[in-house]
């Protein structure tokens, strides 16, 4: 008998076997052949892709400056965007974080007619392509970050130590509005666009802000003897979707206009910490967050360092060797003084429960530098990512997030010094609705 036949040979409608599949097409309740389904008798309204140039104005010739991206209005959805800079150093530097490239943006700003519908800060464009990106994306992703890019796409060797006034590259997906956190390769019935719905409104300018950060900002924990003017080059690429007619025409006619789910972050910064023995204890006010939110992105950045020479070793700016990095012990979220699951310990929000939610939690790991110094932690708020599960958090007026981090000494032989914390980030992590009406949009904050 050959194995195919087996399940058929077995089968008398009863068990586990008869409550999953049955031989009769006219039996009851939703049947669907694997053969002949959804995926091959379902449409698509026709549209077109491809990928352009979001034209840009304002002075951002040098880091310190910012540059203004205008979506075009004849298109009618515009997707995924992606930021290429270079940056032209006249003088020697040193790469010493493994994010060191991306200290060059600030922040980020998605504006639409007068209102600021997400602002993304350096922290958040990190935490979600960190949790997000496969891990072939994310090891490109930072390698470019890192300086082994070139803008022709291959690698180039070691870049950490000190350098000769070297042109460096690195693009980055925004993740602006449009979910990530799906298979790639969906099946044709899944496959989804999202983005901003340019065609449902004509009457509002779109832009995209882009603001850089000072010499002097990078070249404190990032890139050290950055120094003087530092000319760059910025470039912004969207997906611009075109609708078919009818499509378009029904998406603005709708009665009481078309509401539409968007992926939106918040993000909190903690930069004042005290240190008690070997122990941070702090209490981080996140009243402001108001989303429909899926997760929490916890982010620690201390002054670890690559090593200029040695590539085994950490050591900070006077070149003295320096412990391991600071860790998560626990977090706690507090919900209107109650506790939403208890506390929960750093090792598993950095694995196993991110994965089972769909995330990632990569870790930068390279031939030729240590691995990644910026740890990154995920405290869930929903069953899977952008489920519905999500908690609204508009409906709380107090949402406290309690950690315990711990600064762990070194004991390999003459590794001294000790790390010291300098930013605590958390990106929330969610959903917000924008409506579409009468050629405009507007956007809730929750």
């Amino acid at each position: 008998m050959s194995g195919a036949t087996a399940a058929h040979a077995s089968y008398n409608g009863s068990g586990t076997q008869g409550l999953a599949v049955t031989n009769k097409i006219n039996d009851v309740g939703d049947i669907t052949s694997v053969i002949w389904h959804k995926d091959k008798t379902t449409k698509q309204l026709l549209h077109g892709s491809a990928i352009i140039e979001v034209p840009s104005s304002g002075d951002g010739s040098n880091l310190g400056s910012n540059l203004i991206f205008t979506l075009n209005s004849d298109m009618d959805v515009i997707g995924d965007l992606y930021l290429f800079v270079k940056i032209f150093p006249s003088a020697a530097y040193t790469i010493r974080k493994e994010q060191a490239l991306l200290s060059v943006i600030n922040r980020i700003e998605f504006q639409c007619g007068t209102q600021i519908w997400q602002t993304l800060e350096f922290a958040d464009i990190l935490a979600l392509n960190t949790t997000e990106l496969t891990e072939g994306a994310y090891e490109k992703f930072m390698l470019g970050l890192q300086g082994f890019e070139t803008d022709a796409g291959y690698s180039t060797p070691a870049v950490n130590a000190a350098s000769a006034a070297t042109t460096r590259f690195f693009t980055v997906k925004l993740p602006l509005l449009t979910r990530t956190v799906c298979p790639v390769l969906n099946n044709y019935s899944n496959v989804v666009e999202g983005g901003f719905l340019t065609a449902a409104a004509p009457n509002q300018t779109v832009k995209i802000k882009v603001f850089t950060n000072t010499v002097t900002d990078i070249s404190a924990n990032y890139m050290m003897n950055l120094s003087g003017t530092v000319p760059m080059e910025m470039k912004l690429f969207g997906k611009h979707v075109i609708m078919c007619n009818e499509e378009r025409e029904q998406i603005r006619n709708i009665p009481g206009g078309l509401t539409k789910r968007v992926k939106l972050t918040q993000n909190k910064e903690e930069t004042s910490f005290t240190l008690v023995g070997d122990i941070y204890d702090l209490q981080i006010d996140c009243d402001h967050f108001s989303l429909y939110a899926s997760h929490l992105i916890i982010q620690v950045f201390d002054t670890t360092q690559f090593g200029p020479d040695d590539m085994n070793v950490l050591v900070n700016s006077a070149g003295a060797q320096l412990a391991p990095p600071i860790t998560l012990l626990e977090a706690d979220l507090k919900l209107n003084s109650t506790s939403f699951c208890g506390k929960l310990p750093g090792g598993l929000m950095s694995g196993a429960l991110p994965e089972s939610m769909g995330l990632y939690v990569n870790q930068f790991m390279s031939r030729n530098v240590p691995h990644n110094r910026t740890l990154t932690y995920v405290f869930p708020l929903s069953n899977t990512a952008y489920s519905g599960s999500c908690v609204p958090l508009n409906r709380f007026d107090n949402i406290r997030l309690s950690l315990k981090l711990k600064r762990t000494l070194s004991s390999i032989a003459g590794i001294t010094g000790n790390p010291t914390l300098y930013k605590i980030a958390v990106t929330c992590v969610g959903e917000s609705t924008a409506l579409y009406k009468q050629g405009a949009a507007s956007i809730s904050m929750y």
